[in-house]
């Protein structure tokens, strides 16, 4: 994937998920379109096609698995996580980021003195 020159616009914690995924649709179909890979509401966002109609359902369950996966993995460390909503943000974190992330979202409401 890094040889399309495609950004990942999702936490290193999914790095590794990003690759798995990418690896396995090579092997699945080595011409398969990549548009995007990104985050939203504590979701991972892989936005691709196989080159051929009759690679889509296998192509949609490998999909499927990883963004499945993604949902309780810690979208900055790749420990386990579950999905949290922190300041508004929806994000999967572990228990550490979590804390952390809770932690600046109270300094950040806090009234300046």
């Amino acid at each position: 994937m890094a040889t399309t020159g495609h950004a990942l616009r999702c936490s290193e914690g999914w790095f590794g998920l990003v690759d798995e995924l990418d690896r396995a649709l090579v092997a699945l179909d080595s011409g398969y379109h990549l548009f995007v890979v990104a985050r939203t509401g504590g979701e991972l966002i892989f936005d691709a096609e196989p080159s051929s109609p009759e690679l889509a359902s296998r192509f949609g369950a490998v999909v499927g698995a990883a963004s499945e996966a993604a949902s309780s993995t810690c979208e900055v460390c790749g420990k386990p996580g579950e999905r949290s909503a922190i300041c508004g943000l929806a994000e999967v974190l572990c228990a550490e980021h979590r804390v952390a992330a809770e932690a600046a979202g109270r300094r950040h409401r806090a009234p300046p003195y």
